[in-house]
């Protein structure tokens, strides 16, 4: 295998031989005028593996940054003692595994390792993903979106192996290391499910059946961990971390996507993708926090780094505003609660935000025409 990469007059061939002895040679440029002029640094297996030189996508630090700061931890000291500057981080820069292992030993200095997953399920949004040659949001089903994680774990982590395995009623996704005699590190492996898991919820929101259970490696039992599931979670003795779907649901459409039909009748009317990709983020975060009392314009503007009327104009070109698009969710999920007959009037009550029963009674009968328990 000879693999090529150039970045910023840098040339760096990994070379394997039959004996699946790996080198490194990296070729540094003395001179831009004179490609002549080579010197070369090669290092031996036996000092380093190839496996600790395969880049990892800066969109990985960068989550595992803001992860620190949601901690109270020195983000810009911990980044700084490996060598690392926030200002470095932006789209298409990358670094090297060996790098992230002394980031994390860093974090576990401060006893802030067990709780990095954590964090980073909590602030992750699926824009963090959008250098990686995939829209995920725009994914047509579960199914698509499956595919579209594979693809972008590629690309952000070099070391992670995601693959599906079918089953007759149930697909598993399965993380692990893609070097067959070489573990990765458990939290890179906890990150890597907690961010399938949480891709899942947000593209998802109304569908409680399209995860059957997790399976995590032994090791990473503990409570704090098991609690960003919200389904059963069974443990093995190997280094894999598991999804499974019920295959009934992996067909289910994804409301916010462009394919979407409700967003069809704008199509014609020469709307830019990244238009359509606007309004389907504003609808997103209204479902995420849809039972927050602080949901409204203002909240949902801050979260996507805009002013208010800014927000107002991107809705209005969809001829709707921010009421009515947060009336119309509201419907939608309370309409998918009350069919799925799972929760009690009061707890769909305060999942959508609402003081009481008969204050979410009246303003479902008043959207509707019928009260909740008619429409069931």
């Amino acid at each position: 295998m000879i693999k090529v990469e150039i970045e910023s007059a840098t040339a760096v061939i990994s070379l394997s031989n039959t004996n699946c002895e790996l080198y490194e040679i990296n070729l540094h440029w003395k001179s831009m005028e004179s490609a002549k002029n080579l010197s070369s640094e090669i290092t031996h297996p036996e000092k380093y593996s190839y496996a600790t030189k395969q880049r990892v996508d800066g969109s990985w630090i960068r989550l595992i940054y803001i992860a620190l700061k949601q901690q109270d931890l020195p983000a810009d000291n911990l980044l700084a003692s490996v060598g690392l500057e926030v200002s470095t981080l932006h789209e298409l820069n990358f670094t090297h595994r060996e790098i992230v292992l002394k980031l994390y030993d860093s974090i576990d200095m401060y006893n802030g390792l067990d709780a990095l997953p954590i964090s980073i399920y909590e602030v992750f949004q699926l824009h963090f993903l959008r250098y990686t040659g995939v829209i995920i949001a725009d994914a047509k089903s579960v199914n698509d979106l499956l595919e579209k994680i594979i693809f972008a774990s590629q690309q952000m982590h070099e070391l992670i192996k995601v693959v599906t395995t079918v089953k007759a009623d149930h697909t598993s996704l399965v993380i692990s290391s893609r070097m067959e005699l070489y573990n990765l590190h458990r939290t890179t492996l906890e990150i890597g499910i907690c961010l399938v898991h949480k891709m899942i919820n947000q593209m998802f929101p109304f569908n409680s059946n399209i995860i059957s259970n997790v399976i995590i490696d032994l090791k990473s039992k503990r409570k704090c961990f098991e609690n960003v599931f919200d389904c059963p979670v069974i443990y093995n003795d190997r280094a894999e971390y598991t999804i499974v779907f019920n295959n009934k649901a992996l067909a289910t459409t994804n409301v916010f996507s462009t394919h979407s039909i409700s967003l069809e009748p704008f199509i014609d009317n020469k709307f830019s993708k990244s238009e359509f990709k606007v309004f389907s983020d504003i609808e997103r975060l209204i479902v995420e926090n849809i039972a927050s009392n602080n949901l409204n314009i203002v909240f949902v503007a801050d979260k996507m780094y805009v002013s208010v009327k800014t927000l107002q104009r991107q809705l209005k070109r969809f001829n709707t505003d921010f009421s009515t698009l947060l009336k119309t969710n509201k419907i939608k999920h309370a309409q998918t609660l009350l069919r799925e007959d799972k929760l009690t009037l009061t707890q769909i009550t305060y999942k959508l935000g609402f003081n009481s029963p008969s204050s979410f009674s009246r303003a479902f009968k008043k959207w509707t025409g019928v009260s909740p328990s008619d429409y069931q």
